[in-house]
């Protein structure tokens, strides 16, 4: 069993209210006095997107240029699809 997560929560969160159609009181009741996370695009969003790219043909230099971020990073975006562990 793996714990929870803040995205998790945050993504159960946002369902109640898309699919359930929640009303204020049942998200009170049912998540009153806890801090919900909204969690970064960047580590999400973003990455995802570099990950769909290089799948798609892009280079880990042509990711660079287009998301402005270091060769390095690409590459930590893109570690367990270029180099897919056996488990």
């Amino acid at each position: 069993m793996s714990a929870v997560t803040n995205k998790d929560i945050f993504e159960e969160f946002t369902r109640r209210i898309r699919e359930d159609g929640a009303t204020d009181d049942e998200l009170m009741e049912e998540y009153g006095g806890m801090p919900i996370y909204v969690p970064s695009w960047n580590l999400n969003g973003r990455n995802k997107l570099i990950i769909q790219e290089y799948k798609n043909g892009l280079s880990p230099k042509e990711l660079k240029f287009k998301y402005n971020l270091s060769l390095g990073r690409i590459y930590e975006i893109i570690k367990e699809v270029r180099e897919p562990t056996l488990l």
